[in-house]
C-alpha cells in the first residue's frame, strides 16, 4: 500500500471512531461528606468503573454554585436549599441524583463568651453564609427555641471569614460547619450552643448533575455512582490511608476529620438511597421544607413541581 492511500485509510479509520467523552465535572466545596469523591478522583476509581470524573473544588458552596449556573461544571455538591436557588437563578436544569448524607451535629452555631442557649439570641447579631443551609439552621435552632425566625440579626459573611468576625466582636454567634468549626471550637471563650444533633435527618446533602447531562450519558451518571461507592468501600476497608487523604484536602488533621464523620454526620450509601429517592420520599420532603424557608426568606420568588429536581 502507498503512503498516500495509508494515509487516507487512516483518516477515514479516524473519522469513523467515536469522539472522545470530556469528563463528568462536579463542583465540590469543604464539606467532610463530599470528600469521597475527591477520593475515588485520587484513587482512580471512577476510570475503574469506565468514566472519567474531575472533581473541581472550591472555597463555599455558593462558588459551587455559580460554577455550575455559568456551565463550567456539570453539577455540583449542595444542600437541597442550594439546588432549589440555582435552579431558579440560572437556565440550566439541575437534577438531584444521590444523596450523600445528613448532618447530625454538622452543622452549628458557635457562640461567644456570655451567650449559653439559643435563646440568648434574641436581637443578637448571627453570622448566615448567604444562600446556604446556614439560614435553614438558624431558623430551626430559633424555632426550638421559640424564637421568631426574625429575632436574631443575620450579618452575612462568607464562612472564612466567621471566626475573625467572631474574635473581634462584629458578631454575637456563627452558624457553621466543619472544617471551619473545628477552627472556631479550639478557641477558649467559644462555645457550641446549637447543632442538627437536635434535629437529626433534617439537613442533607446531595449531588446534583445537570439534566441534559443524565439524558444523554446515562450509563456515565452510573458509573459515576458506582465509583463513589467504591470509594465508601475502600475507605471502610482502609481507614488510615483514605482518611489522611481526604483531612489533607480539608485541612484538618486525620483524628479531626474521622470525628466529623463518626459524629457530626451520617453518610448514605448506595443502599440508603431507595428510602431517599423513593416511595418514602425523605428527599422530596426535604425540598419541600427548603422551599417553604427560601420563599419565606425571599431568597427564591416561585414555588417549582420539586418531582422536576430529582433524577427519575
Amino acid at each position: 500500500m502507498t503512503r498516500p492511500l495509508l494515509l487516507i485509510l487512516l483518516l477515514l479509520l479516524s473519522a469513523c471512531s467515536p469522539p472522545e467523552k470530556p469528563p463528568l465535572r462536579i463542583a465540590i466545596s469543604p464539606w467532610p461528606g463530599y470528600e469521597f469523591l475527591y477520593l475515588a478522583e485520587q484513587l482512580k476509581l471512577f476510570e475503574a468503573e469506565g468514566v472519567e470524573v474531575q472533581i473541581v473544588q472550591f472555597s463555599s458552596p455558593i462558588d459551587s454554585r455559580r460554577a455550575y449556573a455559568t456551565g463550567q461544571v456539570d453539577g455540583f455538591c449542595s444542600s437541597p436549599d442550594g439546588v432549589l436557588i440555582v435552579r431558579e437563578q440560572s437556565q440550566r436544569q439541575p437534577r438531584i441524583v444521590y444523596v450523600t448524607d445528613y448532618s447530625s451535629g454538622g452543622d452549628l452555631i458557635v457562640s461567644r463568651a456570655g451567650i449559653t442557649h439559643v435563646d440568648q439570641l434574641a436581637g443578637k447579631r448571627v453570622g448566615v453564609e448567604a444562600g446556604t443551609i446556614n439560614n435553614f439552621v438558624l431558623a430551626h435552632a430559633l424555632e426550638k427555641a421559640n424564637l421568631t425566625s426574625n429575632s436574631a440579626q443575620r450579618v452575612y459573611l462568607a464562612q472564612s471569614d466567621m471566626l475573625s468576625a467572631l474574635l473581634s466582636n462584629d458578631i454575637d454567634a456563627a452558624v457553621t460547619y466543619p472544617p471551619y468549626s473545628i477552627a472556631m471550637l479550639k478557641q477558649p471563650h467559644l462555645r457550641e450552643i446549637f447543632s442538627t444533633r437536635q434535629i437529626p435527618g433534617e439537613i442533607l446533602d446531595v449531588i446534583a448533575l445537570d439534566a441534559e447531562v443524565i439524558a444523554t450519558r446515562k450509563d456515565d451518571v452510573h458509573a459515576m455512582l458506582r465509583g463513589l461507592e467504591a470509594a465508601y468501600e475502600y475507605a471502610r476497608q482502609n481507614p488510615q490511608k483514605a482518611d489522611t487523604i481526604m483531612a489533607a484536602r480539608e485541612g484538618i488533621t486525620v483524628d479531626e476529620f474521622r470525628n466529623s464523620i463518626l459524629n457530626d454526620l451520617y453518610l448514605l450509601r448506595a443502599v440508603d438511597q431507595a428510602f431517599y429517592l423513593g416511595p418514602d420520599q425523605r428527599l422530596l420532603k426535604a425540598l419541600q421544607s427548603a422551599q417553604r424557608l427560601l420563599l419565606d426568606n425571599g431568597e427564591i420568588k416561585q414555588a417549582v413541581d420539586l418531582t422536576t429536581l430529582v433524577m427519575d
